[in-house]
């Protein structure tokens, strides 16, 4: 039935890992998430992306707080133009 069979050498705790999550799927080995994943991959099912590494969210979440804090203080030193929504945005953000 299958003229060609491919190989990869794994861990024995990725296989542990895969193992089960084959059975709870349903699947009955490891052999059917790798058939079922370069299926759906060769017709276009699935898509891979290579995406750079982003900060943690911690990281990224202080930053907006700080941000946020800052927009907040010179807003309350009236610092900040409010915004008349009868006029044209692009018109008041020339005007500056």
């Amino acid at each position: 039935m299958y003229q060609y069979k491919l190989q990869i050498p794994i861990s024995k705790k990725l296989n542990a890992k895969l193992k089960d999550m084959a059975e709870n799927m349903g699947l009955s080995s490891v052999t059917d998430i790798a058939r079922m994943l370069l299926t759906n991959f060769a017709s276009g099912k699935i898509n891979l992306a290579f995406v750079p590494e982003t900060r943690e969210p911690e990281i990224a979440s202080a930053a907006l707080e700080k941000i946020i804090a800052k927009g907040l203080e010179e807003y309350k030193q009236g610092k900040t133009k409010k915004l008349d929504f009868s006029k044209p945005l692009h018109e008041q953000l020339c005007e500056d």
